[in-house]
């Protein structure tokens, strides 16, 4: 029988055979590949166009509106922005104007409205349009507060008696030249969209509404509804003018809407640059243009009312 002697220990050549198939068998693998599965994987598209006009037609000088259905086959939401080319690069450089807005795509079918203007001085033309969607996760969530805890942690009152009370946040300011305001300790921005929902409880409420590039009481802009005038105004406010403000009128600074006290309503503004494009029940009633503020705090105001905020939302421009 063959030995191997390890120091003082002599072992059969047979067990050591036995004992390193062991090793290799159990200790130095532990496991093995038997099969393997190949399964395709797709990740789909969630936005998909449902219908659009065949084609458009108008004459020079008009504003021809027009809607695409889509549907978002996600469960999430989506920022959508769609962007238009003429075939004609040149033509549209010089003639053509086309709408600029962030949508907001919930899960489900729903119709975006689009529009294009023509100038007057156009002369006519067969051309191509192209309409490219670019879309992003509705996030990049700055700031949220549903008051639902019925605290306003983060936020500072400037001006006015303000309460988080019953899920929302309420402020009353019924002087004749009585303003509030409230601001979000923690966010300094240039370019955003804030969202809130606006409910007057009082039967003639003037101003109120979010609060935008807020530096301190008199230097601020704001998109307000106006129970009192029935109006969307898109406002600045400065020293000397700090109660009433100026309406940003050049671009459309004040569009008429209906406003009812108790009726809550949605307001949006777009915040790029210096444009400013505001919202209500996600209409577009007014925007404007202006640089005197480049950027500043966040939040909320109300002249001579008392007005209950909720889901006041920040977030960034997709």
């Amino acid at each position: 029988m063959k030995i191997i002697k390890i120091g003082k220990h002599v072992i059969p050549l047979w067990l050591m055979a036995v004992i390193l198939v062991s090793a290799v068998g159990s200790g130095a693998l532990g496991y093995y590949i038997w099969t393997r599965l190949t399964i395709p994987l797709e990740i789909k598209e969630p936005i998909e166009i449902l219908d659009y006009p065949p084609q458009l037609s108008l004459y020079p000088g008009e504003n021809k509106s027009f809607q695409i259905s889509l549907v978002n086959h996600a469960s999430v939401n989506y920022s959508v922005i769609l962007d238009f080319s003429l075939e004609n690069t040149t033509y549209q450089d010089n003639h053509v104007t086309f709408s600029n807005e962030i949508y907001r795509v919930a899960p489900g079918q729903q119709n975006l409205t689009a529009w294009l203007m023509v100038e007057s001085n156009a002369p006519p033309i067969n051309t191509s349009l192209s309409v490219d969607f670019k879309r992003t996760i509705e996030g990049g969530v700055l700031f949220f507060d549903d008051f639902n805890d019925n605290v306003a942690d983060g936020w500072t009152k400037n001006m006015g008696t303000w309460d988080a009370i019953s899920g929302m946040y309420r402020v009353s300011v019924t002087g004749i030249v009585e303003d509030g305001i409230s601001t979000v300790d923690t966010l300094n921005l240039t370019d955003c969209v804030i969202e809130t929902k606006v409910k007057f409880t009082d039967d003639v409420g003037f101003r109120a509404g979010i609060v935008f590039r807020y530096t301190d009481n008199e230097h601020y802009y704001t998109f307000e509804l106006s129970n009192e005038y029935d109006i969307g105004c898109l406002t600045i406010y400065y020293p000397g003018n700090s109660h009433y403000g100026d309406n940003l009128a050049h671009t459309g600074g004040e569009g008429s809407y209906p406003i009812q006290a108790y009726t809550e309503y949605l307001l949006r503004v777009e915040i790029k640059g210096n444009t400013f494009r505001c919202f209500i029940n996600n209409v577009e009633v007014c925007s404007g243009t202006d640089g005197t503020y480049g950027s500043g705090k966040v939040g909320l105001r109300a002249g001579r009312a008392i007005v209950l905020f909720d889901n006041f939302n920040v977030t960034r421009i997709p």
